[in-house]
């Protein structure tokens, strides 16, 4: 599986789950197998799922489902707003239910993925919009580094730097 591994973050409750549910409800869409067992994958995960990871776990559950079921599954909840999926700049999208509006952190390095409050990046926002006329959307890609781990990994040890 190329599932990207979760730092750190809230897990998504099954008060994220009953909304997506709701969501496909309320737009007259059908709650169908494929659908309610795609949105318990990604409420069951503490990781951002591909949607290959997602089509992987589904047969394992549920053998005998489609993949062209599970994309279009996959795009109309993201119609509904209900999952985001992030660009990572490392490999394909990633999925996750929205829960809450927040941005990605991606290590380049161990391709963890950490959620963060966009109001984090509202300073920068706001430098875009002022500099450039550039209106933020965080939530739908990611910011690349590196982790806390592989930066301190990187870091010339202390003895290193006292031997120069």
């Amino acid at each position: 599986m190329a599932t990207v591994r979760h730092m750190a973050g809230v897990r998504i409750t099954e008060i994220a789950k009953d909304h997506a549910l709701r969501m496909v409800r309320e737009s007259g869409g059908r709650v169908t197998l494929p659908t309610r067992a795609v949105i318990a994958i990604l409420s069951d995960s503490d990781d951002h799922l591909t949607a290959d990871d997602i089509i992987a776990e589904l047969d394992r559950r549920s053998p005998g489902i489609a993949p062209s079921t599970v994309y279009r599954v996959i795009q109309r909840l993201g119609e509904l707003d209900v999952i985001g999926h992030v660009h990572t700049g490392i490999g394909p999208p990633v999925y996750h239910l929205r829960a809450r509006s927040h941005a990605h952190l991606v290590c380049s390095v161990c391709h963890a993925i950490a959620d963060v409050p966009e109001r984090e990046l509202d300073a920068m926002a706001r430098s875009l919009r002022r500099n450039h006329g550039f209106v933020l959307d965080a939530h739908h890609s990611a910011l690349l580094g590196l982790c806390s781990t592989c930066a301190a990994a990187r870091e010339p040890s202390s003895s290193a730097s006292a031997d120069s």
